[in-house]
């Protein structure tokens, strides 16, 4: 029980080192307004309240006020790099830049067609068992400042999978990769022999992205 309590010690004070490290430089404003946006996110995960939505919202525009300067910079190299991955999507493929990404595809019948969305933040279900491809390749493009993503994947999909975020976790299959300048980069076995593919190209400074092949 001494050796638990120590090391909650230590996570303690490590977390107050970092919390007045970080204040130090960025900003306590901008650092708190984070931490309210991070419990914002997890809030509205669990029961969508308004509650979660405003703490969300007045969170977000703190740090933009704060940090105006980082945020523009950061948007505008986000944007640059989102249009650099899209533009090859070819004839069909739907871009779609937006400030709020809130899409949920896990019904039998739905369309499954290329696509790419930049947002600042956004939150994705799509389950692949239940959708209609319009072509055998498929390319799905997400990235944003703060992501949630769940992806569904049956095991007749051919699977490429390149996923990073800065901080947050992929995870595949149940196997979880997670902190700080994460990247997965995976393919399915046999990808070439099968006749659905999908290419999912997912991109997030803050993100909880899993993949999930059944």
């Amino acid at each position: 029980m001494k050796n638990l309590n120590l090391s909650r010690k230590s996570w303690v004070l490590i977390a107050a080192g970092l919390y007045l490290a970080i204040g130090a430089i960025a900003g306590f404003a901008t650092i708190n307004a984070a931490i309210l946006l991070w419990l914002g996110i997890e809030r509205y995960r669990q029961d969508r309240s308004r509650l979660s939505v405003a703490v969300i919202a007045v969170s977000a525009i703190v740090l933009v006020v704060n940090q105006i300067g980082l945020v523009l910079v950061l948007g505008l190299i986000l944007a640059a790099i989102y249009y650099l991955r899209v533009r090859p999507g070819g004839e069909g493929f739907v871009s779609r830049p937006r400030l709020v990404l809130n899409m949920r595809q896990d019904r039998p019948g739905w369309v499954l067609r290329s696509m790419g969305s930049w947002h600042l933040y956004g939150e994705v279900r799509l389950d692949l068992t239940g959708a209609v491809p319009e072509d055998n390749m498929t390319t799905v493009v997400l990235q944003g400042l703060v992501g949630d993503i769940e992806i569904v994947v049956p095991e007749d999909y051919g699977v490429q999978i390149e996923a990073n975020v800065l901080l947050g976790q992929v995870t595949t299959g149940g196997q979880g990769n997670e902190g700080m300048m994460r990247r997965v980069s995976w393919s399915s076995p046999g990808l070439a022999r099968q006749q659905q593919q999908i290419k999912l190209q997912l991109y997030y400074v803050v993100g909880n992205i899993r993949i999930r092949p059944i």
